[in-house]
């Protein structure tokens, strides 16, 4: 029988109390939190939710980046029988409030003003919001807006005991947690996780990529995302390894640097940028270090030269990575296989996977000793997958959710007739057992000649390219397929300085006849000829500004939300198709 998440967390407390579970930087340094010292604060707050009279089955909703905090608030919340509301920090405040509303949250935990002040527009319309606990101080102009409804996270702390904490019955099977989706078909809706749900993924995922107790996680993904959540926190402390909290994302690099972590949890785009950093550096330095590290990456694994390889060149590069990773885990999107071959060559293996929130997330990944690049590897135990006829990928499995909150309807056509979780991505399994994503359902292109197109192999060949940096396909009931395209401005500007041309800035370079015409050779020579002629890009757009979070083009895993770019970028995609 499956037990829950809180009571799983005690026993590896009792098996390793001393050791390390957090760590999070303060004034520079990284401090660790002990399994004993964890468990410790989660039972102090979960004694001070039950005093500000959080029964179960309430809603508390989360608004932070990583740090411990969360953690303490998501077991507390679950310890003692409530339902977590994880919130994407990078939500605008209308999509916080309409959450809130929608989840019936009772009390909202947010670390610092910035957060705050997205609900700040919207308080008189959150009727189910009764306490605001926030973890960073506040300016006394914000405790006044809040008008006696803000409570501090350390004073809570401080003022309660963890003996005054009454144990709850907790129902594997009850509902711990509503994780809202990123919303890039549509509007979000609110998925139901279970305990079982997500120990079962733990378990499971295990067996494909069993932790060890001496691993060390690097947390950056958001923890509101299921993957970071399961994959990134649950897992860890379900086997007695630590978690350390990056900064930021633009801080990774040197967190990396100081974690020195063995496992790294990210997305596609994270390794396109890390693989940017090492080609541009390598592309800086000295000719003689080029041929070297070019020599380096032509050698056979395994053989005596590629040891060689290994001690003069790629230590060096895993360095740059902290030095100790001994796996990644890449997840969220579809993963360039030339990126996993250049990786795995310098010695650092991605194991690329795939799942949905609703999936609790992961049902399939790569192993080590067992893997595909280009694929999302084999099913995990105990869950099992089908393709329909129409090449959509059909799920069953103890990880699968019962359905959305407070949304019948969407629960209903989430499932087939034989209760098949309709995934709403399109694939095939080879017949060695691995998963290929073509891509998602409603994505895909119909242009008006009624042919089918999946835009992100497209982009996956676009992005490639060393001038690229992001790119979307567009040619929904088009005659034609067009991209939009954001150049890697860097590289545009090296190129510039090889050719003599005289520099501009990034408005007019995107005009620029010569820097049309590179791209287009570029298209005609590497993509085109790769792909259909009904998939082939007839036209393409250059874009000054990156698609962003900031302008809610991206998801928190830095997946297009495709409606919101085609709405922003509409003159630029008239213009290709007036």
């Amino acid at each position: 029988m499956y037990k829950t998440i809180p009571e799983l967390f005690l026993e590896t407390v009792k098996k390793y109390p001393n050791k390390s579970a957090l760590l999070y930087k303060k004034e520079g340094v990284y401090f660790p939190i002990t399994y004993k010292e964890l468990s410790q604060k989660v039972q102090i707050f979960s004694s001070a939710l039950q005093k500000l009279g959080i029964e179960e089955k309430d809603k508390i909703a989360i608004l932070s980046e990583n740090r411990p905090e969360w953690v303490i608030s998501d077991l507390a919340i679950m310890s003692i029988g409530a339902i977590a509301v994880p919130l994407h920090s990078t939500l605008s405040p209308k999509a916080v409030c309409t959450v809130l509303t929608h989840s019936e949250a009772k009390i909202l935990i947010v670390s610092n003003s910035d957060f705050l002040n997205k609900v700040l527009l919207g308080q008189k319309h959150l009727k189910y919001l009764q306490k605001i606990i926030v973890i960073e101080k506040l300016s006394s102009a914000q405790k006044e807006t809040f008008s006696g409804r803000v409570l501090s996270f350390k004073s809570l702390l401080e003022l309660h005991k963890s003996d005054d904490y009454e144990k709850v019955f907790l129902d594997p099977d009850g509902i711990c947690s509503i994780i809202y989706t990123s919303g890039t078909t549509g509007k979000p809706k609110g998925v139901l996780l279970t305990h079982r749900n997500f120990l079962s993924n733990v378990e499971a995922a295990n067996e494909v990529v069993p932790v060890k107790e001496s691993d060390v996680f690097l947390s950056f993904l958001p923890l509101s995302h299921a993957l970071e959540r399961m994959a990134g926190y649950y897992m860890p402390l379900s086997f007695g390894a630590s978690v350390a909290f990056a900064e930021s994302i633009k801080q990774l690099p040197v967190n990396l640097k100081e974690v020195k972590p063995t496992i790294l949890i990210s997305v596609p785009r994270i390794f396109e940028k890390f693989h940017d950093a090492i080609w541009d550096k390598i592309n800086a330095s000295s000719l003689l270090r080029k041929n070297v590290f070019k020599w380096a990456l032509r050698q056979k694994t395994g053989s005596f030269a590629y040891k060689i390889a290994d001690f003069v060149v790629f230590r060096k590069v895993r360095s740059q990575l902290g030095g100790r990773l001994r796996l990644t885990i890449s997840g969220g999107a579809s993963l360039n296989e030339k990126i996993g071959r250049f990786f795995a060559k310098i010695g650092i293996l991605i194991l690329e996977g795939y799942g949905l929130t609703e999936s609790s997330p992961v049902i399939s990944a790569n192993k080590e000793g067992d893997f595909k690049f280009g694929t999302v590897g084999k099913m995990l135990p105990g869950v099992k997958v089908k393709i329909s006829e129409n090449k959509e990928i059909l799920v069953k499995g103890p990880n699968i959710t019962q359905g959305y909150f407070k949304n019948p309807k969407e629960t209903k056509f989430a499932f087939d007739k034989e209760k098949w979780f309709r995934t709403g991505d399109l694939g095939f399994i080879d017949k060695q057992g691995f998963l290929t994503v073509i891509g998602r359902k409603k994505e895909m292109i119909v242009t008006s000649g009624g042919k089918n197109v999946w835009p992100e192999p497209i982009e996956n060949l676009l992005n490639d390219d060393r001038f690229v940096s992001q790119s979307m396909v567009i040619g929904n009931k088009m005659k034609f397929i067009s991209a939009l395209i954001v150049p890697d401005w860097q590289e545009i500007e090296v190129y510039m300085k090889e050719k003599n041309l005289p520099l501009q800035d990034h408005e007019k370079l995107a005009k620029n006849p010569a820097i049309l015409a590179v791209f287009q050779e570029r298209i005609d020579a590497k993509i085109n000829p790769n792909i259909s002629e009904h998939e082939q890009i007839k036209k393409f757009k250059l874009l000054t500004q990156e698609f962003s979070q900031e302008q809610d083009e991206l998801t928190p895993t830095l997946k297009l939300r495709r409606h919101i770019v085609e709405k922003h970028c509409h003159k630029a995609i008239e213009s290709m198709y007036g």
